[in-house]
């Protein structure tokens, strides 16, 4: 039904007192999608971490024991709903995340629930000698929660050296950073190593991108990366344990204006999105999607490959 010209002339009026009043709608409905998007990286970083074996034997139980209090006095409440709940209430999500926004929503995560952090972080030192004066140098320590790198490196880096594996491409970028020699008057800049004592239950690979990327980059990125990767091919490590292998089990990608998991459940890989998951099959069928649907891998979880036994030893020991 079209309207009289006197309807027209009012919402013409209107649209001058208030030039953002004939776009409420459009915005409204925009700012619901943005807010959409926020929460589904949160229930797929969520669906990741159900596949991390430390996180559902121990610290998932102990922090929902505590949350559920005041949160809801109905038992059959699922624990994952628990969780989903607390954090729902205590995250900003009403806006949408930033490019790479994953894996900062991620320790937004970890910044609510401090007790998670062990099994997570590393604590890094890096050691040099300097080339000039030959001087040993112990840089203070840092604290992470994995690597960050560009998905550009990964393809620079292996397009250069076609032989180094995922693991000595991470090790070349981290070593391909330079610090100030600290003796007075040489301040020559050098090439160090860095060293961790501890071996983290889960480790994170986070990978930002352009996202102008072809559909070859984004194969070729995603060809370098691997199932399985030796902390210590990365890392100088100078603690005693044996387990130093770690397992790819689950990754987050944004897949148009929501965000998708990748699990390795029942001994294949399969995909969840929304409320659905596909079965995708090898690594091999993994790698046909990133291809197929021009996806880029935001965050990658690798769990120590520890025997469940051994972990579950470990951790009470711990305890």
């Amino acid at each position: 039904m079209e309207m009289d010209s006197s309807e027209v002339q009012e919402v013409e009026k209107l649209e001058e007192i208030d030039p953002d009043l004939s776009d409420s709608n459009t915005e409204e409905s925009e700012e619901k999608i943005l807010n959409e998007t926020s929460v589904s990286a949160l229930d797929m970083i969520l669906k990741s971490l159900w596949n991390i074996r430390v996180f559902l034997s121990t610290l998932l139980m102990d922090y929902v024991q505590e949350a559920n209090q005041s949160l809801t006095n109905d038992e059959s409440v699922p624990l994952q709903d628990i969780l989903r709940i607390f954090l729902l209430n205590n995250l900003s999500l009403t806006h949408p995340l930033e490019e790479n926004g994953v894996s900062k929503l991620f320790l937004n995560i970890l910044e609510l629930i401090p007790r998670w952090n062990s099994h997570f972080e590393v604590n890094e030192v890096a050691k040099t000698i300097c080339i000039r004066c030959k001087t040993d140098m112990a840089y203070s320590g840092e604290r992470s929660y994995g690597i960050i790198i560009n998905a550009n490196s990964l393809r620079v880096f292996k397009s250069a050296f076609k032989d180094f594996t995922f693991e000595n491409i991470l090790k070349a970028i981290r070593i391909n950073v330079k610090m100030l020699c600290d003796k007075e008057g040489c301040e020559k800049r050098n090439y160090v190593d860095t060293m961790i004592s501890n071996l983290p239950s889960a480790f994170i690979v986070a990978l930002q991108w352009e996202n102008n990327e072809t559909e070859k980059e984004i194969l070729d990125t995603a060809s370098v990366l691997a199932t399985e990767i030796d902390i210590s091919d990365i890392y100088r490590y100078e603690g005693d344990s044996a387990f130093t292998k770690y397992r790819l089990v689950s990754m987050v990608w944004s897949h148009g204006d929501l965000y998708d998991c990748v699990a390795y459940e029942n001994d294949r890989w399969v995909r969840h999105f929304c409320s659905e998951m596909e079965v995708i099959g090898d690594w091999d069928g993994v790698l046909s999607i990133f291809q197929e649907l021009h996806i880029r891998p935001e965050i990658l979880f690798f769990e120590n490959a520890m025997p469940r036994d051994q972990m579950y030893s470990e951790q009470g020991s711990e305890d």
